[in-house]
C-alpha cells in the first residue's frame, strides 16, 4: 500500500500556499494530450514563467464543472493583468462522446477568452492522463448518439508549473480569494 502525504499551506520557496501540496509533488510533464480544436499534441507543462490550471470534467455537468470554471474565472481575473496573462486554463473532457471540439470551445469561452480545451477519443490516452493527475472518472454505459447518461469524476483543480510539476491542488468549493493568492505566490516566485 502506498501512502501519499498531503499538506495544506505548504511552503513554496518560503511563501505559504493555501491549497493542497503533495509531498512528493505530482510530475505530469510526460503527459501528452490532444487539443480539441486542431488535434495538436501538447504536454502538461506550462511555458517558462507561466502556469497551467488544469481541470478534468465535462460540459454536460449540471453543477460542479460550471461552478469550478466560474470560480477559476473569478480567481484569474482578480490577478493584475500582467500576472493573469501568464495563466492558461485547461479543460480536459472525460466525456468525448458529447464534448466535441465546438461544444468544448463554446463552453470554455463562457469563462475564458483564451482557455485551452483537450479531447481524445482514445480511452487509453485519457486514462493515462487522468491517472497521472490522480483523477478518477466513470462514464455510464450508453449507446452511440445517446445524450443522457451519467458521468462521475474527481472535482479537483491542478496548477502545473513550467517544470510539469503540480504545484498546488484545489478541491471543489475552494475559495476564489485563496486561489488568487496561490496563483500570485506561484507567479511571483517564477519571476524571481
Amino acid at each position: 500500500m502506498a501512502v501519499v502525504a498531503f499538506a495544506c499551506g505548504a511552503d513554496a520557496g518560503g511563501d505559504a500556499l493555501s491549497g493542497v501540496v503533495r509531498d512528493p509533488p505530482l510530475d505530469v510533464a510526460s503527459v501528452q494530450f490532444s487539443t480539441a480544436d486542431d488535434g495538436r499534441l501538447i504536454r502538461m507543462q506550462a511555458p517558462p514563467g507561466e502556469l497551467l490550471v488544469v481541470y478534468f470534467g465535462y460540459t454536460s455537468c449540471p453543477d460542479i464543472c460550471p461552478t469550478t470554471m466560474s470560480d477559476l474565472s473569478i480567481a484569474v481575473h482578480d490577478l493584475p493583468d500582467e500576472l493573469a496573462e501568464r495563466v492558461t486554463t485547461v479543460f480536459a473532457t472525460v466525456d468525448p462522446d458529447r464534448d466535441t471540439a465546438d461544444v468544448l470551445g463554446e463552453y470554455l469561452g463562457h469563462f475564458f477568452a483564451d482557455g485551452l480545451t483537450l479531447r481524445t477519443e482514445d480511452a487509453d490516452v485519457l486514462a493515462a492522463a487522468a491517472t497521472a493527475f490522480g483523477v478518477q472518472y466513470e462514464v455510464a454505459d450508453h449507446r452511440p448518439g445517446d445524450r443522457t447518461y451519467e458521468v462521475a469524476h474527481t472535482a479537483v483543480t491542478y496548477v502545473v508549473d513550467d517544470t510539469g510539476t503540480v504545484a498546488v491542488e484545489w478541491p471543489f468549493g475552494f475559495e476564489t480569494t485563496r486561489m488568487t493568492a496561490d496563483l500570485r505566490t506561484l507567479l511571483e516566485k517564477e519571476s524571481t
